[in-house]
Order: structure tokens, then sequence, then C-alpha cells
């Protein structure tokens, strides 16, 4: 075989061509100002041909190669080569098919993720330090309908992709009382919930006050209700604070803000937004993955600053079939394992207790878990047990060649350790949606290609917090009815 001449017409990854090297008399293109200055003992010796998507063989190097059997093509398109003129001269052309079909499939998924939920967009949103400044847009969602459970009491969200209506109206028979309730909103929420508790309910905006002080010592007695999100809740002594308190609905799913305990205590029911935003976290997770594994941000960058004229970008590694280990396995941990079997991943998993239902791996610690995986997932909630759940211990665990993502809470993490592993290179890479002290990121982050770094954006799509606002809304109303609550917690 060393006899044999190979001709390589393009640049390919170096471990082709070493082995070509090591096999062959390899001629390599680029090593003559055209084919046509090939010595003639060279043009007798080459019986192959190795090109790729960028280069091949057209009928001239055919015709001018007396002794050429084969066309190797490093890529799945041939159109660099002239296969006609191949088959006329009983040449053989090879290509290279199904080994990039998953990887081709994978990129599709995540740049149709990335668009959708303007990823790469909010990675320069976060690295330019804006989100201090402000939250950053609302996006479109990638799966095709949010459901309410329990529509029928007040009505129904009906949400798709292409269309948005929504069914949910004040009560007209209740309108009237429901004006001299007083709601307290100690947070910024989506305007269309601003504006429709604002019709609905006599509306006290906690920042429209210097201080709580003075919120409470002239309207503590009318609040009948709390509106609480993800960064501010109802703790133990507002609640206190507020004798006439009957209901806390949170804008959120994570309900780590409300003192439940307290709420419990005073016989004060806890609502919040469960299932209509699983699916776009779980979207989201997916699309962190991939745009963390597939440098997709990175390749972003690249092509916008001109990088691509200077030379290819850097080979990246796959998603479909590495191991996904996900901490919490409730509505979102599942929804994302069922995403990822989509990528043949085989899914393992860790909780407090062992879910005798699924059939997924189970491991009873983290450590474990993290050791097993190749992506470890945050999606548990966060309590006084899972704060801090990624240690140093458990970032050590998934190693250099692993990858941690994080969709639950910032303080599920101890951010130190990670930027320690990060700028190491003991962890090799991490997609966070969420951070320990939002919106301040630790700006060692920001020079890194291996991350990529929302600005808490799991649920953010119009469509979402729409139907989140509208279980707000649903919630209080019920509660008010004197009807069963939507989605209670408490």
């Amino acid at each position: 075989m060393g006899s044999i001449g190979v001709l390589l017409v393009a640049n390919v990854i170096p471990y082709l061509e070493q082995e070509l090297d090591k096999r062959y008399k390899l001629f390599r293109a680029w090593d003559y100002p055209n084919v046509a200055q090939l010595p003639s003992q060279h043009v007798t010796a080459i019986r192959a041909v190795v090109g790729n998507a960028s280069a091949g063989a057209d009928a001239a190097l055919i015709e001018a190669l007396p002794k050429l059997e084969i066309v190797s093509s490093f890529s799945v398109g041939v159109d660099k080569v002239d296969v006609e003129k191949c088959r006329e001269k009983g040449i053989r052309v090879t290509y290279t098919p199904e080994v990039l079909t998953d990887e081709v499939a994978d990129l599709a998924i995540g740049l149709m993720l990335a668009v959708l939920r303007r990823i790469c967009e909010s990675d320069r949103f976060v690295r330019s330090g804006q989100w201090k400044r402000g939250d950053y847009k609302l996006t479109t969602k990638g799966t095709s309908s949010v459901r309410i459970p329990n529509q029928s009491l007040l009505g129904s969200v009906a949400l798709h992709c292409d269309s948005v209506e929504f069914l949910t109206q004040p009560n007209p028979n209740f309108a009237g009382e429901m004006e001299s309730i007083g709601v307290l909103l100690v947070a910024r929420v989506l305007p269309y919930l601003d504006q429709e508790l604002d019709k609905r309910y006599k509306l006290f905006r906690a920042w429209e006050y210097p201080n709580r002080e003075q919120l409470l010592s002239q309207h503590a007695a009318a609040i009948r209700a709390v509106v609480a999100s993800s960064s501010a809740g109802a703790d133990a002594a507002l609640i206190e604070a507020l004798p006439k308190l009957e209901i806390v609905s949170s804008f959120s799913v994570g309900v780590d803000k409300i003192d439940k305990e307290k709420c419990r205590e005073k016989g004060i029911p806890v609502t919040y937004t469960p299932d209509v935003l699983t699916d776009e976290v779980a979207d989201l997770t997916i699309g962190l993955i991939l745009a963390l594994l597939r440098r997709i941000c990175e390749c972003d960058r690249f092509v916008r600053s001109g990088q691509w004229k200077r030379g290819n970008y850097k080979l990246t590694t796959k998603f479909s079939g590495k191991t996904v280990g996900i901490i919490g396995l409730g509505r979102i941990g599942e929804a994302i394992a069922k995403r990822a079997e989509g990528f043949k991943c085989p899914i393992s998993y860790y909780s407090r207790t062992e879910k005798r239902d699924s059939k997924y791996k189970y491991y009873p610690s983290v450590v474990e878990l993290a050791s097993n995986s190749d992506i470890l997932v945050v999606a548990c909630a966060l309590t006084e047990e899972t704060h801090h759940i990624i240690n140093r211990e458990v970032i050590n665990a998934l190693g250099p060649k692993g990858y941690l993502i994080n969709i639950g809470r910032g303080k599920h993490v101890d951010e130190t350790e990670l930027v320690s592993a990060l700028v190491e290179g003991r962890l090799g890479g991490a997609g966070l949606d969420v951070f320990e002290n939002e919106p301040s990121v630790p700006e060692e982050l920001f020079g890194l290609e291996n991350v990529v770094l929302l600005p808490h954006v799991g649920s953010a799509t119009v469509e979402t917090r729409t139907a989140m606002a509208d279980l707000v809304l649903g919630n209080l109303e019920a509660h008010f009815l004197g009807k069963p609550l939507l989605t209670p917690l408490i």
C-alpha cells in the first residue's frame, strides 16, 4: 500500500491526513501550484483521489489521472465530483452517509431552538452586562401547545405556535366585588398580568413605595392576596404583617421565595404555575445542551467576526448517545428525559427517593450520578437540602469531559467552585440559565468559550408567560369565588 499514490485535494481533519500519509504515498494538492504541474511520475502513480464538500474531482482532473481507480469523498455531499465522468470511466465513488446523520439532525434541532429561543443573542446579552439593566425580551416557544389543567372552571387558554387565543375572562357577576379586593404585587411581572390584576382588583405595586413599612402602614388591612414570582415572594414577616391575607399566588413554578411553613401554619393557600412551563423549560434545556456541545453561540460569534475567512471552526462534540443524568425527576425532569431519549441518550437520575414506576436508572447519590454521566442536568426544587447540591466533589466526579446544565435555581450550584473548575479545565463546560446572585454573573465566565450563559429565560416565551399569568388570575378568581383552586401547592 505504501507505493499506491493518493491525491488529497482539500484540507481534512489531521487524523485522516496522518493516516493517509502512513498508509499510502500521499500527494497534497496544495503543495503544487496546480495539478497540471504534478510531475508525470506522480500523475501515473495516483490511483485514488480524496476530496470533501469543498473540493473533489472534476472531469479535467479525472482525465489527467490515467491510473485513477477511486474517488473517496470525506463528505456525504458529492457535488464536487463529476459522477457521470467517473461512471463513464468505471471509476468508483464513495462517500460518508449515515455516520453524520445524527450530527446534522442534532445541529438542525439546536439551530431551531437557538433561533426560536434566541439562545445566542441571550448569551451576548449576559456577557455584555445588559442583564443588570433589565430582563431580556420574551421569545417564542418551540413546542406545539400549552394546556392548563382544570380549564373547565374559569375558561381555557388555547395556545399554538401560529396563533394565541385567550379565553379566560373575568367573571362579570363578580367584577364589582373584586375591585375592592386588595392585591399586593411584590415583583414586576408580565405587563399583561399587571394590567389584568389592575383591571380586576385594587392593586398595590410594592416598588411604588419607598419601603415595605410605608406600604404596610397604609394598606396592610386592605390586602387579601399576594402575587409573587421567582424573584420575590412572601416571607414570614410579610405574611405576619398582612392580617387579612388569604392567598399567595406565585407567577412561577418555583416557590422558594415563599415561607410555605408560615402559610401552612396560618391556613393560607399557595398556588403556583406547574405544567404550563414544563415544555418551555425542557425545550430550553435541550437547546442549552446542543448550544454547549456543538458550540453554537461560539460558532455564531466566529462567523459574525469574519474569522471563517481565515479557516474553519474547530471540531466540537456530539450530543446523540451521550449519557444524561438528571437531578430531580419531577415534571420538568421527566420532560427533559423524554426529549433526550429522542437523541438516543441513556438516562439516569437522582431524587430523594427512587421512583418505582420509572424506567430510568436510579443512583442513590449525586456524586454517583455525576460519575456515570456525560451531561448532568439540575432540574430539582431549591430547598435547604439541595442548596449547593452541585459542589466540588460533584463537579470533580463529572470531570473534564463532562457538562453541567442548570435550569433549576442558581443556588443549586456552588458558583465559586464551578468557576474554578471551568477556568482550571476540571469541567468540560456549563450551560447556565440561572445564577446565585442574579442578575450578577461572575465575570470570569464571560471570556470562556465552553459556557453558554442565559438570563433566566427558562419559561420566557410570550405563549407560556401569558398562560402562567392566566393561571395566576384563575387561581385568584377561584379563591375569591369559593371554588377549587386550579393549581394549589398548599
